[in-house]
């Protein structure tokens, strides 16, 4: 993987049109975004037609109304609509008639190219299936993943010698690909939350899954970060985000203008939603802090955190999305974390005195000031192996996976082997990757399932990218 490394001293220039375009085009979708009136408009257009319609215009024939109330439960904030289209959907969520959001593959044409690809990639094997009938554990991640396992494999064989735990990569949570997994197997589907309330918004789900109060956030890996003392560090201001417009650097250049010109700003991250590191920087150059950023491209694991854990904050600004992996990594490489006030991001009740500021777009320069300047006083890190160690998660998972089995008349004499995200789930032991490896053979042998990073014995090498 190539690392590019841009630094744009010397580009700020007087604001052209193109400049003011750039700035116009990003406080518009912000506005959009932080209101919620985009997706609340769009959820009663797509709900209105088939909620005023007779209740037989919603039925397992009708694939497109199904997909258009399930997008709108997923887009809309208001309660009241909320519950009509729960009322619309239930019928869909029990029984034979829950089979139609698989067989009818609703919702799947959006990933087809993402899916023709029949290797698993983001999963683990946590469990081995035990000779006395034991099931083993299957851990997928993300939806695409178990998609993947519905269109290419046998997903009801392998559940006959698997439970499944999956991490959902969203929230609200993809109701379609949840539903997928109906009436394949006697047990349910434990699927990982991005947000607590999805807690609730899952039970729509229900028996196909039970939700587990676990976050991809939860399983980072403590040992895996050595903090450097605040003093020393040379990085003022880290950004670690993808370069969709969801993450909002604009609102981090703007700040930069009220703050002091000596601090030194890095955005680390990766092509994302169509937009390239060329994108933010044009909106960089548009808030006039060009020459004020440095930014690292496709960065590799190690130097990600090399750099968290030579930052004096962490900037998260997504006001929707998942887990944010990025908070718990910040908060191991000690380095406090300011977050958007509100934000629907799951970790964002991680924040607190201790690990970092919750803040707003109007105060969001003073306090990034204030906690640069005062990085050293935070203990996030002490929080954070107190409460949310990849350690804490195995034994919750584990906990919840035994405890319900006991008391549905299942086995469990073997527990799950520990595992954390970097940036993918992996063994916390090395040993157990040699362990496991007799598992991965024998599904590739019973069900021809390929994991990728965890080829079979002696299949032939293949291209990882």
């Amino acid at each position: 993987m190539s690392v590019a490394i841009h630094s744009g001293k010397g580009a700020d220039a007087p604001m052209s049109a193109a400049d003011m375009a750039v700035k116009l085009k990003s406080r518009w979708f912000d506005w959009l975004r932080e209101g919620g009136l985009a997706a609340e408009v769009q959820a009663h257009l797509l709900a209105s037609p088939w909620l005023l319609a007779p209740s037989s215009a919603v039925s397992a024939a009708n694939t497109r109304a199904l997909t258009a109330l399930v997008t709108a439960l997923r887009r809309t904030r208001s309660p009241a609509l909320r519950a009509r289209l729960e009322k619309s959907i239930e019928p869909f969520t029990v029984g034979e008639r829950a089979n139609v959001w698989r067989e009818q593959q609703i919702g799947w044409s959006r990933v087809d190219d993402e899916t023709a690809e029949p290797r698993l990639v983001k999963s683990l094997i946590l469990k081995a299936p035990q000779e006395n009938g034991e099931k083993g554990v299957l851990y997928i991640s993300f939806e695409l993943n178990w998609l993947r396992l519905m269109r290419h494999h046998d997903l009801a064989a392998i559940l006959r010698d698997y439970l499944l735990v999956g991490a959902s990569s969203s929230s609200p949570p993809d109701f379609m690909s949840l539903l997928a997994l109906a009436n394949l197997s006697s047990d349910p589907a434990f699927i990982q939350i991005s947000n607590q309330q999805d807690m609730e918004w899952m039970r729509i789900c229900a028996p196909t899954i039970v939700p587990v109060p676990i976050m991809a956030s939860d399983w980072i890996n403590p040992d895996l970060y050595a903090p450097r003392d605040h003093a020393s560090r040379s990085v003022d201001l880290l950004m670690v985000a993808g370069w969709s417009r969801l993450k909002a650097h604009w609102l981090l250049f703007r700040s930069l203008r009220e703050m002091s010109s000596s601090y030194r700003t890095v955005l680390v991250g990766q092509d994302m939603d169509g937009r390239t590191a060329d994108d933010v920087w044009r909106e960089a150059k548009a808030e006039g802090v060009a020459s004020r950023i440095e930014i690292v491209r496709d960065a590799p694991p190690d130097l990600v955190t090399t750099y968290q854990c030579d930052s004096r904050v962490s900037v998260v600004l997504s006001r929707r999305e998942g887990a944010s992996v990025v908070v718990t990594e910040s908060l191991f490489a000690d380095t406090p974390v300011v977050m958007m006030e509100g934000a629907h991001v799951g970790t964002v009740r991680y924040i607190n005195e201790q690990t970092g500021r919750l803040t707003t777009k109007h105060a969001l320069s003073r306090d990034l000031t204030n906690v640069v300047e005062t990085s050293g006083q935070f203990t996030a890190r002490a929080w954070a192996l107190a409460n949310v160690t990849a350690q804490h998660s195995t034994t919750r998972l584990n906990s919840l996976l035994k405890d319900w089995s006991l008391a549905n008349g299942r086995r469990w004499t073997t527990d799950i082997v520990p595992m954390s995200w970097r940036p993918d789930p992996v063994y916390v032991n090395d040993a157990d990757q040699k362990a496991m490896q007799p598992a991965y053979d024998a599904l590739h042998r019973a069900h021809g399932v390929f994991v990728r990073n965890h080829p079979p014995t002696n299949a032939p090498a293949r291209n990882s990218s």
